[in-house]
């Protein structure tokens, strides 16, 4: 997943908006005092994936491995705030586009993956379902769907991901397991490329390994590999690469026929420009891209490659006085490139503030909720879309990518 992120995460202190209004539930009907299970109808889907089922009594859960469209038994194992979590404990109908999951990892309990989570339902369903997300998005927004492009499917469901961290204790290694503290001793990994494959046997082959045992009060270490390079790193996150390289080429070649008839004189800010892999495209067309990073180690990559007319600056995006600065040094600036992490462009006033020339903003992101916060705010600072573009960089996870144009009103 993107940035280093397992999988999305539906109920992080928002009420997702397919739920419904807001209520208050009863003490009597807390999740608490709630043990008995119930059937229910799967109406409809969550931002990680879950399928969304209503109790008798009204109370909502979610309820993992149950697809749009099936009627289910659920047993109740949580809940946080009013949203309750669930399990199926039978399924009386199922939907039509399920299949069997390849993986022998995949489930959704202690010791199982998890991190796959839509692998029981073929590919053009879980196309559709992103799909129907963003644009279900868009209208609540008030978007007109002219301005929403259809989903770019990745080239192949499998065998994609270009780098992965696992996880290891010495004696297991893996991943761990969906909403829990369990390592789930991964042996074949479906999503990874042939060669992170063969990593992950390589790795496997030395355990147990003394080396690899955490310290006292760590569960375990973290070991992060890449396709394009030896070895591993070893407690330490590599530099952020896009997880779906075919799909990144997508998101390149995009990024370059947006910008191909704004002017070459247009002076450039980059947001979160990583090791540079929109900085490359942008620095192709226009003379000035001033690339800005947090990651020191990501900016000495960038550096070491080709810079004609890039300038670049270790910036705290999170810090509002330092992105202040930054935006008071280049108030001349026209075009904007965002590809922040989930949390988006969290520091936003400032752009707003001293970015008076700014004529286009293209913003690639990961997380749809932050995205429409972000489109919210540039919106009332005089923006409207130009066009969305979604992109499904990893196949079965609920994960989607958003690229979008935004241009002064």
């Amino acid at each position: 997943m993107p940035r280093g992120c397992r999988s999305p995460v539906a109920t992080r202190g928002v009420w997702p908006a397919m739920l419904g209004p807001r209520r208050k539930v009863p003490a009597s009907t807390s999740l608490n005092n709630r043990s008995s299970s119930f059937t229910g109808h799967v109406r409809d889907l969550a931002s990680d994936g879950r399928g969304v089922v209503t109790a008798p009594d009204g109370k909502v859960f979610l309820v993992a491995g149950a697809w749009l469209g099936e009627v289910v038994e659920v047993s109740p194992t949580g809940g946080k705030g009013q949203i309750g979590f669930g399990a199926v404990k039978t399924r009386l109908e199922s939907a039509s586009v399920r299949r069997q999951p390849p993986c022998r990892h995949h489930g959704f309990e202690d010791g199982q993956c998890g991190g796959c989570p839509w692998q029981f339902v073929d590919y053009p369903a879980q196309l559709s379902a992103k799909d129907q997300r963003v644009r279900a998005m868009c209208t609540q927004l008030d978007i007109s769907a002219e301005l929403i492009q259809p989903i770019v499917a990745a080239p192949g469901e499998w065998q994609y991901r270009n780098r992965a961290q696992f996880k290891t204790d010495g004696e297991l290694l893996g991943y761990v397991s969906t909403g829990s503290n369990t390592l789930a001793d991964i042996h074949t990994c479906s999503v990874l490329t042939p060669a992170n494959q063969a990593s992950l046997k390589q790795l496997r082959a030395r355990l147990p390994v003394q080396q690899w045992r955490p310290e006292k009060r760590h569960r375990w270490r973290t070991l992060n590999i890449d396709d394009t390079l030896e070895g591993m790193s070893v407690d330490e996150r590599l530099p952020f690469r896009q997880g779906n390289s075919a799909q990144n080429v997508f998101m390149q070649r995009w990024l370059a026929w947006q910008i191909k008839d704004y002017s070459t004189d247009w002076p450039v800010l980059e947001f979160f420009c990583g090791t540079g892999n929109f900085t490359t495209v942008l620095a192709k067309h226009f003379h000035t891209v001033t690339a800005v990073e947090g990651n020191r180690r990501a900016l000495d990559a960038l550096d070491a490659g080709p810079s004609a007319g890039v300038v670049t600056v270790c910036c705290d995006l999170f810090d509002d006085a330092a992105v202040d600065v930054l935006c008071k040094k280049n108030t001349q600036t026209k075009v904007l490139v965002l590809d922040p992490p989930r949390d988006g462009l969290k520091i936003r006033a400032p752009v707003f503030r001293r970015l008076r020339d700014l004529e286009v903003i293209f913003y690639m992101s990961c997380d749809l909720a932050t995205w429409r916060r972000d489109y919210q705010d540039f919106c009332s600072a005089g923006f409207s879309l130009a066009e969305l573009q979604a992109i499904d960089l990893f196949p079965q996870t609920p994960h989607v990518e958003v690229l979008s144009v935004l241009c002064r009103r």
